[in-house]
């Protein structure tokens, strides 16, 4: 279960101090965010996703206070519902849970631990020309974090970054059929 935490964007000097609610995010070690779910009166969460996106500084109040901004390198989409009686629900995500980045990294949202390995497998699959079969799904996915290609965002939802090159998972697969570790 997840806690609402409060959300919140004030530039006192415009007079503009708006609190609306979260309940999950991800950002990564330089508080830069990819992920956020605002819920409230509609103004106020429009007010925060809006400042997110153009850069502006958000602050988290509640496990941990921390202050989040936008990845300058990374387009953002807000996908909303209306709730009835004033109230907004939007999610911003980075583009890079729908396309791999200019560097090759993608993120994926992870809903439980045991689907890991299996969104990595398809993630490569699906963005990359190697030879794969779904019985290698594990053995990929340990592979992959032993060589330090996969890492977690901070936040109160779980955020995997895939950084890896073809020629690397090239490596990998050859390695592993080499010594054993997977056969077709």
């Amino acid at each position: 279960m997840f806690m609402l935490e409060k959300v919140k964007y004030a530039e006192h000097w415009k007079g503009v101090d708006v609190e609306a609610y979260t309940d999950g995010y991800a950002y990564d070690q330089e508080s830069r965010l990819y992920l956020m779910s605002v819920a409230g009166y509609e103004a106020k969460v429009k007010a925060i996703t809006a400042a997110l996106v153009t850069g502006r500084e958000i602050r988290i109040i509640g496990r941990k206070n921390t202050s989040v901004r936008q990845d300058f390198s990374h387009r953002y989409r807000i996908l909303g519902t209306t709730l009835g009686n004033n109230l907004l629900h939007q999610i911003v995500l980075a583009d890079v849970f729908f396309k791999a980045s200019y560097n090759g990294d993608k993120l994926l949202y992870v809903d439980r631990d045991e689907d890991a390995p299996a969104l990595v497998y398809n993630s490569v699959r699906g963005d990359y020309s190697v030879p794969l079969i779904p019985e290698w799904s594990e053995w990929l996915y340990g592979k992959i974090r032993r060589e330090k290609c996969l890492d977690e965002l901070l936040g109160s939802r779980r955020v995997i970054r895939l950084s890896v090159r073809e020629e690397e998972l090239d490596a990998f697969i050859s390695e592993g059929i080499r010594n054993g570790e997977i056969e077709f």
